[in-house]
């Protein structure tokens, strides 16, 4: 099968590599992958090294006409089976093609929580014929796709992919510089480490976190808060803290790839988000045996279902100070850490099936 996988985006985010961990899988299974992705961007620097070939188009705008022309010489060439579109202008610009060259073979990932706009062209992009089928990441997000109008025939869930070789505590991850948080404590031990990761914006709950963290400093002065994600290190969230006992307790770092380095020397993660498909950092967490504390919106409860989370209502910075504080009480052991593993390797394991390019196929 010749498959297109197509999305726009500079900055290197969790539906990136959600789609080159499937069109490295499809590959490997012997399929025929192109990845047209952004000029430019972190997914055309990072797809060389796992053999791909790409096809790099500018998405200069969602109706951008060169960009359109690119992508239908890329149809033309390749003459694929299957485009699964990843991103909200790839999938308009694919609409367009597939209408114009009567191609009945086009996939959306949907990964996204928010309901599409209700216009002209948000009803041609989700209600047309030459859309084979979506793929939800999670029930939450196959709900938000109903209620906008679409067929419940139409989607099919398909959680996101977790590479638990990857994330796993049983091997020892290196840090891409100066190990965050490096000194001890005046006991000489190692100080605990909550972790964040999340590209900045408001929906992601930053401030929520740091407010709590504000508020566990006084009873908790040993906690450290690393927080990473592509525009992190802002003085918004460090003004939340100065003049603070927490101000030199709270590490900003920025974009990081060393995320399993990270997890691994953390003793619990959180998720203060307002809206998620299916939360990555949460579940690469669970599968390194670690507590995460979590927002009780949709997809947070999806997972909790199957793996225990410690959940908070969304905004609520006290509630969340007081789960932090739990932790503090009952520090994760060894065996708890690695029951958790087990059963967060279970569950994603069993969903590594729908990942398979028989999924997309088209009849």
């Amino acid at each position: 099968m010749r498959i297109v996988h197509s999305l726009e985006g500079t900055a290197w985010s969790g539906g990136q590599q959600q789609a080159l961990f499937l069109a490295q899988q499809q590959q490997q299974a012997g399929h025929e992958v192109l990845l047209a992705c952004q000029l430019g961007g972190e997914l055309e620097k990072r797809a060389p090294a796992a053999g791909l070939r790409l096809w790099p188009n500018n998405y200069a705008g969602e109706m951008n006409l060169l960009s359109i022309l690119n992508l239908l010489r890329a149809y033309n060439s390749f003459k694929p089976d299957v485009v699964n579109v990843h991103r909200a202008w790839a999938h308009t610009q694919w609409v367009f093609i597939s209408l114009l060259k009567r191609f009945r073979g086009l996939v959306v990932s949907r990964r996204v929580l928010f309901k599409p706009d209700f216009n002209p062209l948000s009803l041609i992009k989700y209600r047309t014929p030459v859309v084979r089928g979506l793929i939800a990441v999670s029930e939450a997000v196959a709900d938000c796709l109903m209620a906008t109008g679409v067929k419940r025939e139409k989607i099919k869930i398909v959680y996101s992919a977790t590479d638990t070789d990857r994330f796993s505590p049983d091997v020892r991850h290196d840090f891409e510089g100066p190990m965050p948080v490096a000194a001890p404590d005046n006991d000489g031990q190692m100080p605990p480490v909550a972790l964040m990761v999340a590209n900045f914006h408001r929906n992601k709950g930053h401030h929520i976190l740091v407010e709590a963290f504000r508020q566990v400093s006084s009873e908790w002065p040993q906690l450290h808060l690393m927080i990473a994600g592509n525009k992190t290190d802002c003085e918004e969230l460090r003004n939340m803290v100065s003049g603070t006992s927490a101000a030199g307790k709270l590490h900003l770092l920025g974009f990081r790839s060393d995320i399993p380095a990270l997890i691994q020397r953390s003793l619990f993660t959180v998720n203060a988000s307002f809206q998620e498909g299916f939360p990555g950092t949460i579940r690469e967490s669970l599968c390194m045996g670690k507590p995460v504390i979590a927002s009780a919106i949709p997809a947070n409860i999806e997972i909790s279902r199957i793996v225990p989370i410690a959940l908070f209502e969304p905004g609520n910075s006290r509630l969340l100070a007081e789960e932090m504080l739990k932790m503090k009480r009952s520090v994760s052991t060894a065996d708890r850490g690695q029951n958790v593993r087990e059963t967060a390797v279970r569950f994603f394991l069993s969903l590594r099936w729908q990942h398979e390019p028989k999924q997309l196929t088209v009849n």
